[in-house]
């Protein structure tokens, strides 16, 4: 019997069902976003990959520090280019302290690990993305999941569970779902109100909105523990937590892999310094987001598009099928349009939409080719989407 049978009969059962995905290679996604293609999947939303001062710093970090770090923390306890790239991110994003992780996956699993227990409640939002929801529920702590921005409901849940015991509110300041916003404000009222720390996944708004650029989570009162991702802040790689020194000793103390967890490497660190001495000052940059975000968004919902109730420079394009979802997205492929599919697990089954990123690499040009493009498809009969 060919060993590779139960493997094979799997993905065959995979194709059959239509959920046969496979990475594909796009060239130059970032440059123009190169002439042959125009890319509406980027989470680089300051096309700071491409900056040269990035670039020049990245180089600089590398001539000075090495091409690795070799080992983790606890073997070699601080670099210095790792101690000062913390530190500048925890006095940007407003707080006393700030750890670096390799992944924004690995940086919720390992946090919420620690803080959270079976004598903890957490109350999260239902479109929150997967892996933070798959990062409460592995923690072990009891997990209440509430309506999608539904903060009376998440009122009503914390009164109703009651107790004594540790309680968490985790969401995101800006959903990647549908590119709408929690009302942090009178979700940290909330939080105040009952005893509760709040955790929020800034990611979609650091670089683009609050102050000094920093999310808008960032200098905000009632805010205890912040995480990003510098996959879209900087264009790079890695992610980070930034919080007060209480929760930050907390978080080493009590979970020694964040010590052993290999660092992240000087090209990467020069890149993420490089990106934080350049963001705080790109507020042309990001009136242009919002300019093209808003003009996008509204020319699609004046020829009739569903793009949800979001503001933000997250668009989703809402379809009638997952079918409808995959075939539009095919069609944008073929005229040189890149869109992400959100699909389960990473949205709620029979939530499946496209998702359009707008960035400060796009022109006017780019915005009128995608309208074009989009209404001419929507005249197709096989491309019927409402």
């Amino acid at each position: 019997m060919d060993k590779y049978h139960y493997y094979q009969n799997a993905l065959d059962k995979k194709r059959e069902q239509k959920e046969y995905r496979q990475l594909r290679c796009v060239a130059d996604l970032e440059k123009k976003q190169s002439e042959s293609q125009i890319n509406f999947a980027s989470n680089d939303f300051l096309g700071l990959s491409q900056h040269p001062y990035v670039k020049k710093n990245t180089i600089k970090y590398v001539l000075e520090w090495g091409a690795g770090t070799t080992s983790s923390r606890l073997v070699t306890e601080h670099l210095e280019c790792h101690r000062s790239v913390e530190e500048k991110l925890a006095d940007l994003a407003g707080k006393e302290g700030a750890l670096l992780f390799p992944s924004a996956y690995q940086t919720h699993d390992r946090i919420l690990s620690t803080l959270l227990s079976s004598r903890t409640q957490v109350f999260i939002d239902r479109y929150c993305h997967h892996n933070l929801i798959q990062a409460a529920v592995s923690s072990g702590a009891q997990v209440f999941r509430y309506e999608h921005n539904n903060l009376d409901q998440l009122t009503s849940l914390i009164e109703k569970t009651g107790g004594n015991s540790i309680k968490w509110i985790v969401t995101e300041s800006l959903f990647g779902i549908d590119g709408e916003f929690t009302d942090l404000k009178k979700l940290t009222e909330i939080a105040e109100e009952y005893g509760a720390l709040t955790y929020i996944d800034d990611s979609n708004t650091v670089g683009v909105m609050g102050k000094h650029g920093m999310g808008l989570a960032s200098h905000r009162r009632g805010v205890d523990l912040i995480s990003g991702s510098f996959g879209k802040q900087s264009g790079s790689f890695g992610a980070y937590i930034a919080s007060n020194h209480l929760l930050r000793e907390y978080l080493l103390a009590f979970n020694p892999e964040l010590m052993e967890i290999t660092m992240l490497p000087p090209a990467v660190l020069g890149a993420i310094n490089g990106s934080l001495d350049l963001i705080p000052d790109m507020q042309v940059e990001r009136q242009k987001i919002e300019l093209l975000s808003r003009t996008l968004r509204e020319s699609l919902r004046e020829n009739h598009w569903d793009t949800g109730s979001g503001t933000s420079h997250i668009i989703p394009l809402l379809c009638s099928s997952e079918l409808e979802c995959e075939r539009l997205s095919s069609a944008l492929i073929k005229k040189s349009i890149l869109i992400k599919t959100l699909k389960p697990p990473l949205v709620p089954q029979g939530a499946t939409r496209l998702r359009l990123s707008i960035n400060a690499l796009h022109t006017q040009e780019d915005i009128s080719y995608l309208l074009k493009t989009l209404q001419n498809l929507k005249e197709e009969p096989s491309l019927s989407v409402v």
